[in-house]
């Protein structure tokens, strides 16, 4: 079992219940960014989590990794509260979140609850995207979900690995609705992590960690 590892100045991990996502604040001498939002059940909980790691300051950014509801339930309500807030979502889904399709989002089909929430721009893999003080790389990591991004600041080697890694595996995948190639996507994905060389992987849920490693070969053993 890995340490708790010691993460740049400027970044802060809410790690939540497995039920919503971790959240992963980012604050500079400009700006300040959430990566990832939790569930609308526990919108309440999220906002005064941000608000009183701000401080008094504005939120600035929101970032979805995917837009499992998990991940981004809160939108709605940061939106709310931070009526400048600039919201980045992976490209995979826009259209149907511009429109507002739950079926389509998988939400309906799915039965899972998520407030309808705008966004401003799309995070294109292969582009990079500045959170607080860092520059961070945007990567395609598709299996658990089809559309998910993944992020890696290659300067300190921190990984925001969303549901494609955990410390132990992977976020569930259903076949039956994300195709029959979701495991070898799934694959392809954790040889992608294996190739940036994270020295830290903030995950999408449980605890941060630094046993890349091991990880990695319990991905592919489940996989």
């Amino acid at each position: 079992m890995s340490s708790r590892p010691t993460l740049p100045q400027g970044i802060r991990v809410f790690e939540r219940g497995w039920l919503s996502s971790n959240n992963i604040l980012a604050w500079g001498r400009e700006s300040a960014a959430l990566i990832d939002s939790g569930y609308c059940t526990h919108a309440g909980q999220t906002l005064s989590l941000v608000e009183s790691a701000l401080a008094g300051r504005e939120l600035d950014v929101l970032v979805n990794t995917h837009l499992h509801s998990d991940h981004c339930g809160g939108n709605a309500a940061l939106q709310d509260r931070y009526p400048d807030l600039r919201t980045h979502i992976p490209p995979g889904l826009a259209k149907h979140v511009r429109t507002w399709d739950p079926d389509a989002l998988t939400y309906s089909p799915t039965g899972q609850s998520c407030p309808p929430f705008r966004f401003d721009t799309v995070l294109a893999p292969g582009t990079e995207i500045a959170l607080g003080d860092l520059s961070w790389q945007v990567h395609a990591a598709p299996g658990h979900d089809p559309h998910s991004v993944i992020l890696f600041e290659p300067t300190s080697g921190v990984l925001v690995s969303a549901d494609a890694l955990w410390e132990s595996g992977f976020g569930v995948v259903f076949p039956e609705l994300e195709g029959s190639d979701a495991f070898e996507e799934v694959g392809r994905t954790i040889d992608l992590i294996e190739s940036l060389s994270p020295r830290i992987v903030i995950p999408g849920h449980g605890p941060i960690f630094t046993c890349i490693d091991q990880s990695i070969a319990a991905a592919r053993k489940r996989g």
